[in-house]
């Protein structure tokens, strides 16, 4: 086997800090002309002798350590684990990769041991991993939404870090579910502690929609390519602060259009409360809609709806109304909003409650439900068309004096 295998150093840029927090290690070589190359087609590769290529990793991940060691960098440094290599790691025996740690001096709170959860039996990572946790190794789990990841699985690993499987992340950004899926890995990494990194960004655009979805960690050529050696910790920064005051003003436009938006809903849902009739809405008494409004129907407290449908179509410049009797008689008492309000309505303390994000079923569209329990035991909803890019600013809603709102 040849010898000139060694790693170049990809920055896990950590937006927070506006640093580099550490770097993931890379198997490279050398081509015939002496150029280097990437070894990642081998790793890739079902045919390639898995002996050898387990040689080969072990020497890269050795000299990776070694340059950590030999920088005096504070910063961690990710080893990319095949769950092969950990099948071949049995129980008391040495871990090859905190031995190599231990014999270049590096403490383990400086390496995040990075694997893919689905390829690999559970039990047997579980325990692989609580060695490496014994030594204050952090884990993340790699690829996560490519396949067969497993959510059930993920959770009870406890990754440190859930990096996100590069190619949902590029098809995401053109929106529609897959967007949703890779925010709720967000929302997911958020909810069990967490970070999530986000790899191959490559354009500011890809960068921001990152930060949408709520990673602190980013990886890519927007940043820097792998490269042979370390940065300044620091180097990040001059370019991330400009970067992050365009994603801010952004984002406070987009929250001030949604809010203007809403406050506008608000004001039309509340004059509608003050119409309503014991099973039905006079919808002809009320002025024209706002665009985001699509519907508005009455419930009992037991969740049965009352009245039909009341359909807004601005198909023309004046818009009608329509009403819809299918779901007359349907029981939506399971909804969580719905509990909501006959909470509020026990407390003697009646309010507006707004629903999370759902897709509609009828036209597919991201919406919320807004309701408020009447009087007479009623209570009117109205479902209100919501942006793709909504996050959970519009909840500010809740809290703002009502003298304060437009």
């Amino acid at each position: 086997m040849r010898f000139d295998y060694f790693p170049h150093f990809q920055p896990i840029v950590d937006v927070y800090s506006m640093s580099i927090a550490g770097y993931e290690a890379l198997a490279r070589t050398y081509d015939g002309s002496g150029k280097v190359m990437s070894l990642g087609a081998a790793f890739a590769d079902p045919n390639f002798d898995r002996e050898e290529l387990l040689q080969i990793d072990r020497c890269v991940r050795s000299r990776a350590l070694a340059q950590l060691a030999a920088s005096q960098q504070d910063v961690f440094l990710s080893l990319n684990v095949l769950p092969e290599w950990m099948r071949q790691v049995t129980v008391n025996a040495d871990v090859p990769t905190i031995a190599m740690a231990r014999d270049y001096g590096v403490p383990g709170n400086r390496v995040l041991i990075e694997f893919v959860e689905s390829a690999g039996d559970l039990e047997n990572m579980r325990y692989l991993l609580s060695r490496y946790r014994e030594k204050g190794m952090r884990i993340a789990v790699d690829d996560f939404g490519a396949g067969a990841s497993n959510m059930d699985r993920v959770i009870s690993l406890e990754p440190d870090i859930i990096k996100l499987d590069m190619a949902l992340f590029k098809q995401a950004m053109q929106g529609g579910v897959s967007e949703q899926v890779v925010q709720s890995v967000g929302f997911l990494a958020q909810r069990t502690g967490s970070e999530l990194l986000c790899e191959g960004v490559e354009t500011e655009q890809e960068f921001f929609f990152a930060l949408d979805c709520g990673a602190r960690y980013i990886q890519g050529y927007f940043f820097w390519p792998a490269q042979s050696g370390f940065l300044a910790t620091d180097a990040p920064r001059k370019r991330l602060e400009p970067l992050l005051a365009r994603y801010a003003e952004r984002r406070v436009a987009v929250k001030e259009a949604q809010l203007l938006d809403y406050y506008q809903v608000e004001r039309y849902f509340n004059d509608a409360c003050a119409r309503v009739g014991a099973t039905t809405v006079p919808v002809e008494s009320l002025a024209l809609p706002p665009r985001s409004l699509q519907r508005l129907y009455l419930c009992d407290n037991s969740g049965i709806q009352l009245s039909p449908n009341y359909e807004f179509r601005h198909g023309d410049e004046a818009g009608q109304w329509q009403e819809d009797v299918s779901n007359c008689g349907m029981n939506w008492s399971m909804r969580p909003y719905f509990h909501e309000v006959l909470a509020s309505a026990s407390l003697d303390q009646p309010q507006r409650v707004m629903s999370s994000p759902y897709r509609d079923m009828r036209g597919g569209a991201l919406c919320r439900t807004l309701a408020r329990m009447l009087p007479g035991g009623r209570i009117l909803l109205a479902d209100v068309n919501c942006s793709d890019e909504e996050g959970g600013s519009i909840d500010a809603i809740k809290t703002w004096p009502e003298q304060a709102r437009p």
